[in-house]
């Protein structure tokens, strides 16, 4: 298999947030689970674009709203491929709202993911290495790599 760059997975997903998807708080915002959605399918299609086939999610490590997203925003979705196991990927995905009228961009979230590549039957097959490229490549590797060691050890 050949290897492929955190660039090469890079995934972008966009909507413009409209009133269906806002909670009924007096200074509404949009759902977290609407969020949480768009950031699952962009981060699953740079785990696609990656491994080069079909992927299921295995985790969604961590989602912390800095701040909220409101009815009116673009919702922009950025994600790739920063860590490969033998079958699974780790994805790091950040999330931003924009003003489009004032044309304002705010940093709502990151994520972090984890996803599976699975062969024609449904099960677990290998995926390509990963090839660094940047010093921004190979931070993301490392914190990824972290995590993951930080997750094993909680699961024993």
């Amino acid at each position: 298999m050949e290897a492929r760059t955190p660039r090469q997975s890079e995934a972008i997903v966009g909507d413009l947030m409209m009133p269906h998807q806002a909670n009924g708080l007096r200074q509404p915002s949009v759902f977290g689970g609407v969020i949480m959605g768009m950031v699952d399918r962009c981060a699953a299609l740079a785990a696609m674009r990656h491994s080069g086939g079909q992927v299921t999610t295995l985790s969604i490590d961590k989602i912390l709203f800095k701040e909220p997203i409101r009815v009116g925003d673009l919702v922009e979705i950025r994600s790739r491929v920063v860590f490969v196991g033998t079958t699974s990927m780790a994805v790091v995905a950040h999330v931003y709202a924009e003003n489009v009228s004032t044309a304002t961009k705010r940093h709502t979230n990151e994520c972090w993911l984890t996803f599976v590549h699975l062969d024609e039957n449904g099960k677990p097959t290998p995926v390509p290495p990963l090839a660094l490229e940047t010093a921004e490549d190979r931070l993301l590797h490392d914190l990824a790599l972290q995590r993951r060691e930080q997750s094993l050890t909680e699961k024993r």
